[in-house]
């Protein structure tokens, strides 16, 4: 532990941030005395004395000045009080570096056991890293204080080299006395404790050797001879009667620690701080993962690090897994494994001789791959001295005690050191390609690493790439084969274990391949309540088969993906396949309708469904990747009610490519739907300014005769194709036989769209009185949630041309509600595009300030949009903001940017004008 006040050396405070606060010499010197006695009240004469030998006139002032100055100091200030006419330190041993080494020595004593004795002192020990306060200038009347805490220091060296020489670490104790009698050769103490160590390693001509040097040392520098008890040490050791006591030996059952072994540094810092003792019970710690992740390796490699932590030994455990063994044989092996002079017959009192005989021990135990809880329980150590390592593919919930480190996959770097160390590493570093695509082809699973680097190491001629396009073929698991090494008999432990319903959970999760999922979609596949579906995922997830995120969703690693896609076509019926994807694909679409209701409409004829449950909003962002799932398992016509719901969601929330994409394969895939959908694709094509794209489409429609419903929103994409190039008198005529066909059908996300459409040719035209009239008529259509972009778009279109006819203040009011409805939905481009004309309102009526805020924040958000056509319009209005307020070189620059970003040629030559008009004003 680093402690936050080190006085065992220089003078340390230690900062929140790790860092060390810088103190003057005066300031370390008053902070060392306060420290020395933390907790007791140091009054100012006593303070005043420690600092100076002779004090200044000030040194009153000045001590209140060194006080005020380590109150600024955030670990000081809140525990340095004034007391009287002192000031005391109040902190603990957990605070101070002195105080926990006194405590450690004061445990120590405690102990009878040489081990933990020794443990002790050695933590006490390590706390010192100099002579105390060694840079703070104190005065002469701390001398004695010092010399006593040397002495202190001294003193827990010589018990700890007693302690040594117990546990029959005669070296170690020959090595650091012959140090200590070289500094400090007065010290009988340790003269003893060389000499006995030197005697019991069978080194008697050197024990008395050494005996005669100390007496030679004592009569020349103080004129005396040795003391009593060194000279009854001599006497022992020229009658060889010096006891020898007997090495324990501690048990190490550990498997051999693994050469190639990398990263898990974090993981192994946590294990060995979990398993730390002094608690009031044994230390119980389950690593817990998804089979193949590394546990066993990780649980032997932290059990070899600590064993000098566990003096008395290490017990380790194969506990079975999927096939668990009985608790009483495991017992028995223990027992043998601790000598016992006898095994009782059954499991408790096997328990009860297992706790007495490792109570007084200090034992690391393993028990690797446990099945369950009630395994475990019986060989839990009583005694808080011992620790208990657990590894298991469940959380094992009910182990009393537990702190639980959960397993994940490797960082990919991690991964690929772990294929150098087998593989090699020039040959791996030879093909870096061909590398990653192996280490991604394992989901970085340290099993799979590790075989798919002992299949190269085992042929060295063999490219790295031939490996890769082995992996990435459909039958990955076969390649993930070696010897006993084999990822498949790996997961199929697991597997055959689990009840039936739990196997059939994992085999639908293969069947439709979700990553990532939750209850819902495994109780379709299952044909289950959700309860029940739920209960089989969890049994899962105790079995390491799938884990849980943050947001409780459910996943699955691709390679046990793979697995249990294998486990599902090799025990369901083709047909029973086929029922189980029809039923999970017709739920996706009854939830994708229900919640996507509040959202934008298709652009296509409605059709007939009535809706069994509330809009969720966040449900389709949470279920996005199960929906695009989905489509590509549905039959043509689900797909395409999937693809047709659930693109206009896609668009607006920022995934325009996947809805493009998702369009462009229902048109193979569904081509019964293919008119349909490639309306959907004009409608994106208009909203990313691509009319000809939409235009193509548009015109196909409208040549077929089949469906005149159909032809009537291809006559208005037709028209907004149009209407985006210039062509006003072309679109007027589609856009009134729009609006008749969708009232005679009472269509109202047609008219609605088609009436948003013709106030934007009003606009374009001039016609704002025009406008003005059908946005309203729009607005008293566009009533519902689902159809609130219509609404943005007709209020920002009335502003445009309440503001075009002078009447500012109230084209602000509708900004102000496009802007409002805009984020009330919280999905669309309206509020940046919105936010523009506002600005320009701002700037019309002198409100520069807020019209350049509003201006710039309206830029920021077309830059993290992307939407460079919006960034170019925005700087054409910041340009004519700049020059109404005579500001002609930023407005110049502003021009020219929007010069440079508009892909619109008659925006690009209005910046230029305007930007040489500037020129020609300066």
């Amino acid at each position: 532990m680093r402690h936050m006040f080190g006085v065992l050396g220089p003078v340390l405070v230690r900062l929140g941030d790790g860092g060390y606060a810088r103190l003057s010499g005066r300031q370390r010197a008053v902070f060392a005395t306060l420290a020395f006695h933390a907790g007791a009240v140091v009054s100012r004469d006593r303070l005043e004395a420690a600092v100076w030998d002779d004090p200044p006139p000030s040194a009153v002032a000045n001590l209140q000045t060194y006080i005020a100055q380590l109150r600024r100091i955030p670990p000081v200030a809140e525990r340095l009080l004034t007391v009287g006419s002192g000031y005391q330190l109040r902190a603990g041993a957990d605070e101070v570096d002195l105080l926990a080494f006194r405590e450690h020595v004061r445990r120590a004593q405690d102990e009878d056991d040489p081990a933990a004795r020794a443990r002790w002192l050695e933590q006490a020990i390590g706390l010192w890293r100099g002579r105390p306060a060694e840079d703070a200038p104190l005065g002469s009347t701390m001398t004695a204080a010092l010399t006593e805490l040397e002495e202190q220091l001294a003193e827990a060296r010589h018990s700890r080299a007693q302690a040594r020489l117990a546990l029959g670490l005669r070296v170690e104790v020959i090595t650091e006395m012959r140090a200590v009698v070289s500094e400090h050769p007065m010290r009988e103490r340790a003269w003893e404790l060389l000499i006995e160590a030197l005697s019991q390693a069978g080194r008697r001509a050197e024990a008395l050797a050494t005996y005669r040097q100390a007496r030679a040392v004592l009569v020349a520098e103080l004129g005396i001879e040795p003391g009593p008890a060194l000279r009854a040490l001599h006497a022992a050791v020229l009658s060889d009667d010096v006891e020898r006591p007997r090495p324990r030996r501690p048990i190490c059952q550990l498997p051999a620690e693994i050469a190639d072994f990398v990263g898990r540094e974090d993981e192994l810092d946590r294990i060995a701080a979990l398993c730390g003792t002094g608690g009031h019970a044994p230390a119980v710690v389950v690593l817990t993962g998804s089979p193949g992740v590394g546990k066993s390796t990780l649980a032997v490699t932290a059990a070899h690090r600590q064993r000098d932590d566990f003096p008395d030994g290490q017990l380790y455990l194969q506990l079975g897994g999927a096939t668990p063994r009985d608790p009483a044989a495991l017992l028995a092996e223990l027992l043998r494994a601790l000598h016992a002079p006898s095994i009782p017959d059954s499991a408790e009192e096997r328990a009860t001789l297992y706790r007495s005989t490792v109570a007084d021990r200090s034992m690391l135990i393993v028990l690797d791959d446990a099945a369950d809880e009630r395994q475990v329980i019986p060989l839990l150590p009583g005694t808080p001295r011992c620790a208990v390592l657990v590894t298991s593919r469940g959380l094992l919930p009910a182990l009393p005690g537990a702190r639980v480190v959960r397993l994940a996959v490797p960082s990919p770097g991690e991964a690929m050191a772990l294929l150098e160390r087998i593989a090699g590493r020039d040959r791996v570093r030879a093909e870096p390609a061909a590398a990653v695509e192996i280490v991604s082809s394992c989901g970085a699973l340290p099993l799979a690493v590790r075989v798919a680097g002992a299949r190269l190491a085992a042929r060295p001629a063999w490219p790295l790439a031939n490996l890769a396009d082995r992996l990435a073929s459909a039958r990955t698991l076969d390649e993930l084969a070696l010897g006993g090494q084999d990822v498949r008999t790996h997961f199929a432990l697991s597997y055959e274990a689990l009840a039936a319903d739990a196997r059939r959970a994992f085999r639908m999760l293969g069947l439709s391949g979700l990553r990532c999922t939750a209850e819902w979609a495994v109780a379709a596949l299952m044909d289950r309540p959700d309860q029940e579906a739920e209960q089989a995922l969890e049994t899962l997830t105790l079995a390491g088969l799938v884990a849980t995120d943050d947001s409780g969703r459910y996943r699955v690693h691709d390679l046990l993906l793979a697995y249990a896609r294998e486990r599902a076509h090799a025990d369901d019926h083709p047909a029973r396949r086929a029922v189980a994807l029809d039923r999970f694909t017709r739920e996706c679409l009854r939830r994708l309708r229900d919640a996507a209701q509040d959202h934008p409409p298709a652009m296509i004829p409605p059709d007939s469904w009535t809706p069994t449950g509330p809009a969720d909003g966040d449900w389709l962002h949470a279920e996005r990747e199960t929906l695009m799932t989905a489509i590509t398992l549905a039959e043509p016509s689900v797909a395409a009610g999937l693809g047709h719901h659930l693109a206009p969601f896609l668009a607006v929330s920022g995934f325009a490519d996947e809805a493009v994409a998702v369009l462009t394969s229902l048109l193979t895939r569904a081509p019964g739907q293919a008119r349909r959908t490639g309306l959907l694709l004009a409608d994106i094509s208009l909203e990313r300014r691509r009319p000809a794209e939409a235009r193509r489409i548009a015109q196909e429609i409208i040549a077929d005769p089949g469906s005149p419903h159909l032809a009537l929103y291809a006559m208005n994409a037709l028209a907004a194709s149009h209407l985006i190039q210039g062509e006003l008198d072309s679109a007027r005529p589609l856009l009134d036989r729009a609006v008749a066909g969708f009232e005679a059908l009472g269509d109202t996300n047609g008219l609605v769209n088609a009436l948003t459409t013709t106030a934007g040719v009003h606009i374009s035209a001039g016609e704002h009185r025009q406008c003005v009239a059908v946005s309203h008529r729009g607005l008293a259509v566009a009533t519902t949630r689902g159809l609130g972009d219509y609404a943005v778009r007709l209020h920002r279109g009335l502003g445009i041309s309440l503001y075009a006819m002078g009447q500012v203040e109230e084209a602000i009011r509708h900004y102000e509600d496009s802007i409002a409805r805009s984020r009330e939905l919280g999905w669309g481009p309206g509020v940046q595009i919105t936010m523009r004309r506002l600005g320009e309102a701002y700037a019309a009526l002198g409100r520069h300030d807020e019209a350049a805020a509003m201006l710039e924040h309206c830029r920021d958000l077309f830059t993290m949009t992307g939407d460079t056509y919006g960034q170019a319009l925005t700087a054409y209005t910041l340009g004519d903001l700049r020059l109404a307020q005579n500001r002609v070189e930023e407005a110049r620059e502003h021009f020219m940017r929007c010069h440079r970003l508009s892909g619109d040629a008659g925006l690009r030559a209005r910046a230029l004008q305007r930007a040489e008009e500037c020129l020609a004003d300066r």
